[in-house]
């Protein structure tokens, strides 16, 4: 499925629709972040007897030995994952806020997402796959396609957009090289973006363009148009360095990594496969890695690098 039409979020929603038609749930009825329903059980029971609790869903393992932080945005067999200090499963239908809830990897109350309130945010959705993604336990494949897979969608309700909602997960960083990665596609409305970066700020709008240390953003080249995408590569918000940038064709799932070496302060970086870099940045221990704007994405990935 390809976005290109400027009703990505008509489909997106229809999408949505029948995801929670499939599950039982179902517009206005859909538990959301704010106000969480709590699924301690599965089913009522009978006869006396206490159905057994729902198993936490998230994995055991990493999905590969590197790989330090993984997010697919999957919701998970029964619909519920671990969230807020004590971990309760919580409902995660789309359209659901992903703030509160444990990353998939490692699935603890230290890594947690941290969004805004209200409805510009990020929430879950459902979409085809990113075709970089490893499996998940909380996606269904081919064969057990018990929901789409999952992805982080960020709405918008008024034009023009003036506030961009920030996706931050508290991120310790290894002490050799390592990268950051996710994959997806701004909205093609006015000032719309999506990018990925690393900041030592805790604010949620706007966290990369006001103070991220570096972040590489992808926007629409032409307003209300698919096409051709125009990416930059920045240090410390809009004030500092405009390290690259330039056109890359959209390719939908578009591939943004960054990547540091801090024993010699090397930051490289990567557009679709388009090598950015070498660049010399100092940017310390970033408090948070994560990803912000308006449009649709996936994949999140932090992994140690040889």
């Amino acid at each position: 499925m390809h976005h290109h039409s400027s009703a990505w979020t008509l489909l997106s929603t229809a999408v949505a629709t029948l995801v929670l038609s499939a599950c039982g749930g179902g517009g206005d009825s859909a538990p959301t972040a704010e106000a969480p329903t709590e699924f301690a059980t599965r089913g009522k029971g009978g006869g006396g007897t206490t159905p057994p609790p729902l198993p936490n869903p998230l994995p055991t393992t990493a999905p590969a030995p590197d790989i330090l932080v993984r997010e697919s945005f999957g919701m998970g067999p029964d619909t519920v994952r671990p969230a807020g200090g004590k971990g309760q499963l919580k409902s995660s239908f789309v359209h659901t806020t992903i703030g509160g809830f444990w990353a998939e990897w490692p699935g603890k109350k230290a890594t947690a997402w941290i969004t805004p309130d209200g409805d510009q945010t990020w929430k879950f959705c459902g979409t085809n796959p990113s075709p970089y993604e490893l499996p998940s336990p909380l996606q269904g494949t081919a064969e057990n396609d018990f929901f789409n897979a999952g992805c982080a969608s960020s709405e918008w309700f008024d034009l023009p957009i003036t506030q961009f909602p920030t996706a931050l997960l508290p991120f310790a960083a290894p002490a050799g090289k390592w990268q950051v990665s996710m994959e997806g596609w701004p909205s093609v409305v006015d000032g719309a973006y999506v990018a990925l970066g690393l900041t030592n700020s805790a604010v949620t709008l706007s966290n990369f363009s006001s103070a991220g240390l570096v972040w590489l953003g992808l926007r629409p080249q032409e307003v209300l148009a698919t096409g051709a995408l125009v990416y930059e590569l920045r240090l410390n918000g809009r004030t500092g360095a405009l390290l690259a940038s330039g056109v890359v064709d959209d390719e939908t799932w578009n591939r943004m990594v960054i990547a540091y070496d801090p024993a010699t302060r090397t930051l490289t970086a990567s557009i679709n496969g388009i090598a950015l870099g070498p660049f010399t940045a100092n940017l310390g221990a970033p408090r948070y890695a994560g990803f912000e704007g308006v449009g649709i994405l996936d994949n999140f990935v932090i992994r140690r690098l040889p």
